[in-house]
C-alpha cells in the first residue's frame, strides 16, 4: 500500500493530511470526540514501525529491552522499553515477533533518535535495525470487555499484515508497503489519528515521546504491572536501577489516568500540588482534549500529591481528577 492509496482513502473518508503529518477531518462538524460507545479507527501516523533481524537479533534485544523477548513465539506481542543506564526509559514500545523478524511499533518523534542509539550497540553482531514502510492502522470496537487483560496483547497475521488485539477493544493493523495490501473494511467511521490516543489513555497504556523522554522509570509508567519489565532476564541498560526499585525500594511515582479542566494540556507540561507551590511533582505522559476546556491524560506523579490538590504547572484551575484505570495501581497509601 503506498502513500496514494492511503490519500486516496482519506479523501473518501472526509479527511486529509495535516502540515505535521497526522490525519485531522475535512469537515469540522466531524472534529468532535468519539463516545465510547461507538466503533471508530483510524490512520495512527503518530506511530512508526521499526524492523530488527539478522542471527543475533534475539540476542542482541535481549540484551537490550525490559521485556522477555525469548518468550515471543509469534502468538503474543509484549510492551517493553528501552532506558539509558540511569533507568530512564528513551523509548516504550510494542515489540512482536513474525516469520524470524521482530517489530516495534513505537512513537514516531523518537522513532530515528531511538532506532540511531539501539544501532550504536549492535557493533559486530548480526543485526539489521531498519524502519519499515508500512501503513499502521487502528480499531476500537465498542464491545464490551471480556476480562482479557490489557497488558496481553495478542498476536495474528503475517510479517506483511500483522494483527495485533490490544485486550477486546483495540486492534493494530500493520500493513507492508511493499505489497499489494490493502485496508480491511474497518468497523465504525474514521476519526483524527491523535484522537485514537484516548483509546491507549484509559487502556493505562504509556507511550514514551519526545516530550517525556528520560523522564520515567519503567516502573513510574506502570510497565512492571502490564507485563513490560521481566525480573528474570539477565541484564540490560538501566536493569540495576529497575531492580533496586522493585526489591529495595518503593515506586513513589506512579502513572494515573485523569480529567484536567484546562485551555492547553500537552504531553511533557509539568504537575504541581496547592500544598508544595512550585515544586514539580509529576509530568504529563499523554493527553486528548475531550471537550471546550477538559482533557483525559494519564500523569506520571508522586503518588502522595494526591493530597495536595495536584494541577498544571502555571495554571491553579486545572485541577487533575483521578479516574479508575483497568488494573489496580499496588502503591497506593
Amino acid at each position: 500500500m503506498n502513500q496514494s492509496q492511503v490519500s486516496a482513502y482519506l479523501t473518501r473518508h472526509g479527511a486529509m493530511l495535516d502540515a505535521e503529518g497526522d490525519v485531522v477531518l475535512t469537515n469540522s462538524d466531524s472534529q468532535g470526540v468519539l463516545p465510547f460507545g461507538q466503533d471508530g479507527h483510524a490512520i495512527l501516523t503518530q506511530f512508526v514501525l521499526l524492523t530488527v533481524h539478522g542471527d543475533d537479533a534475539e540476542s542482541f534485544l535481549q540484551g537490550q529491552f525490559s521485556s522477555d523477548v525469548k518468550l515471543l513465539d509469534g502468538t503474543v506481542a509484549q510492551w517493553s522499553s528501552y532506558s539509558n543506564a540511569k533507568g530512564r526509559m528513551q523509548a516504550s514500545f510494542l515489540l512482536w515477533r513474525l516469520e524470524q523478524k521482530f517489530f516495534l511499533l513505537l512513537r514516531k518523534d523518537i522513532a530515528e533518535t531511538f532506532r540511531r542509539r539501539l544501532s550504536m550497540f549492535v557493533l559486530r553482531a548480526k543485526v539489521k535495525i531498519e524502519v519499515a514502510d508500512s501503513v499502521i492502522a487502528g480499531e476500537y470496537l465498542a464491545a464490551p470487555e471480556t476480562g482479557l487483560a490489557v497488558f496481553e496483547p495478542t498476536l495474528a497475521g503475517t510479517a506483511e499484515h500483522a494483527v495485533v488485539s490490544i485486550g477486546t477493544q483495540i486492534r493494530i493493523f500493520c500493513l507492508s508497503a511493499e505489497k499489494d495490501a490493502i485496508l480491511p473494511a474497518f468497523a465504525g467511521k474514521l476519526l483524527p489519528s491523535k484522537l485514537f490516543d484516548i483509546f491507549f489513555i484509559r487502556a493505562g497504556i504509556p507511550w514514551v515521546s519526545r516530550a517525556t523522554y528520560e523522564a520515567f522509570i519503567p516502573q513510574m509508567a506502570n510497565l512492571d504491572l502490564i507485563g513490560g519489565i521481566s525480573f528474570r532476564k539477565g541484564c540490560y541498560p538501566g536493569q540495576e536501577i529497575v531492580a533496586r526499585t522493585q526489591y529495595l525500594g518503593k515506586v513513589k511515582r506512579r502513572m494515573f489516568m485523569v480529567e484536567i479542566s484546562s485551555t492547553n494540556c500537552t504531553a511533557g507540561m509539568d504537575v504541581q500540588t496547592v500544598a508544595t507551590g512550585e515544586q514539580t511533582i509529576g509530568k504529563v505522559m499523554l493527553s486528548v482534549p475531550v471537550a471546550a476546556g477538559k482533557y483525559l491524560a494519564l500523569v506520571v506523579m508522586q503518588i502522595s500529591g494526591w493530597g495536595g490538590q495536584p494541577y498544571l504547572a502555571g495554571d491553579l484551575r486545572s485541577l487533575l481528577l483521578r479516574q479508575e484505570l483497568p488494573y489496580a495501581i499496588p502503591d497506593m497509601q
